[in-house]
């Protein structure tokens, strides 16, 4: 993959988390994905692709539905 942290083509390690975000006054957890890049400094190596953007952003709008009893398509 080329890298656009550190502007090298190489494998970037794929991760994935639980994580929070506020929605509406109320706090969820979710699962984030993201890359990792091992070339540059540790506070700055995290970046995610649209598709994974839009992913992350999904699971944490079913985590809120989920969390006040909506439908939602887990």
């Amino acid at each position: 993959m080329d890298c656009p942290l550190c502007d090298k083509k190489h494998e970037v390690e794929e991760r994935k988390r639980l994580t929070s975000i506020t929605i509406k006054g109320d706090k969820v957890f979710y699962e984030e994905r993201f890359f990792c890049c091992v070339n540059v400094d540790e506070e700055e190596n995290e970046f995610e692709t649209g598709a994974m953007s839009n992913e992350n952003l999904m699971n944490a709008r079913n985590a809120y539905r989920v969390l006040h009893g909506f439908y939602t398509d887990l």
